[in-house]
């Protein structure tokens, strides 16, 4: 095919050519949805790149959301927030167009080098380097679920510390004492805020007079690595080995999320233990099968789809104010008591 003209989007869509130019030069006189037809239809003919000049139009309508394959998998959780950031979008006139990056990605998608989004939200952990390649395209950049703690940018986050804090305390009130963490330190900056949030919690509400005496027993309680890859797998033999392989059983477990909650309740039942008679099991998040599983969870909810639709927010909010200091924005969280804690007796 020869150089694409006007004519050929105007006879592809069947409307005039006019029509086109006006849609192409953001100019009054077409409706949206004709703006988004011509402009998707210049994108998809390969028009924008022979004219550079209505590629910022095209941009204005578009964001980038990048996430990682693994975080994407997690329907539960990550999709709950990416649902929330396509609603927000559409109803704020926006298009999404979605990333996969792998775990080790060096690569900038194509979209953000050719300029062709206005914005780009970022799901789930990710790489500084990574950042600082991303934010040298100038164009502003949301984090979710996580924040960089070398690179100013402008996140999305949930209040953590304090909800593991607060559901380790319903923990401790309840009268367990020997409360062990189970969970994955490397998988996400959230499950290490929420290490903290338990950790501080034992400090505070039990009898440890140093942080080495507690760490000491937390390691002889708790697993802390190479677990999540298990969980999300639902490779339910691994689960039960490395449980097997906790030196000190406790009477209670913190979990990172419901995800490893859950598996973690498979994985007592199999061994003999009964939940929560033997030990008390806490999730983190509130996903949907917490609520239908024997026992019920008890866990942290946080506000998923919210979260995505205040990155959308803020990142609309940005466009219109580059200048002003990135933000750091955290949402509150709640517990939610149900069946997998009862009461310890000494």
């Amino acid at each position: 095919m020869g150089k694409i003209t006007m004519k050929d989007i105007a006879e592809k869509l069947n409307i005039s050519i006019n029509a086109v130019s006006l849609a192409l030069n953001s100019k009054a006189g077409v409706s949206e949805e004709t703006r988004k037809q011509v402009l998707d239809m210049a994108e998809e003919l390969g028009y924008l790149d022979k004219s550079p000049k209505f590629i910022k139009t095209f941009a204005n309508k578009n964001i980038c959301v990048i996430i990682k394959k693994y975080y994407f998998e997690d329907n539960n959780f990550y999709g709950k927030i990416m649902m929330g950031i396509g609603d927000e979008s559409r109803r704020k006139g926006y298009d999404i167009i979605t990333c996969l990056i792998n775990e080790s990605e060096k690569s900038i998608p194509s979209c953000i080098e050719s300029k062709k989004v206005c914005g780009i939200i970022v799901i789930g952990n990710i790489d500084d380097d990574y950042l600082v390649k991303l934010k040298s395209y100038k164009i502003p950049v949301v984090l979710v679920d996580h924040t960089s703690l070398l690179e100013s940018t402008d996140s999305i986050l949930t209040d953590n510390k304090l909800g593991s804090f607060n559901i380790t305390k319903l923990l401790i009130e309840r009268g367990y004492k020997n409360i062990g963490f189970f969970g994955d330190l490397n998988y996400s900056l959230s499950i290490k805020e929420r290490y903290f949030g338990y950790r501080e919690s034992m400090k505070k509400f039990l009898e440890f007079k140093t942080y080495r005496e507690l760490d000491e027993f937390i390691d002889s309680n708790s697993i802390l690595y190479e677990i999540e890859d298990h969980i999300i797998n639902k490779n339910l033999e691994a689960v039960k080995e490395t449980v097997k392989n906790i030196k000190l059983m406790p009477e209670a477990f913190v979990c990172s999320n419901d995800n490893a909650a859950i598996s973690l309740i498979s994985a007592l039942k199999e061994l003999g233990y009964s939940v929560p008679t033997n030990i008390a099991i806490v999730g983190f998040d509130d996903i949907v099968l917490g609520s239908l599983i024997e026992p019920k969870l008890t866990t942290v909810r946080v506000e998923k789809d919210f979260m995505g639709r205040k990155a959308v927010e803020r990142l609309i909010w940005r466009l219109e104010n580059k200048n002003y200091p990135d933000e750091k924005t955290i949402l509150s969280v709640e517990i939610v008591e149900r069946d997998s804690v009862g009461k310890k007796y000494d």
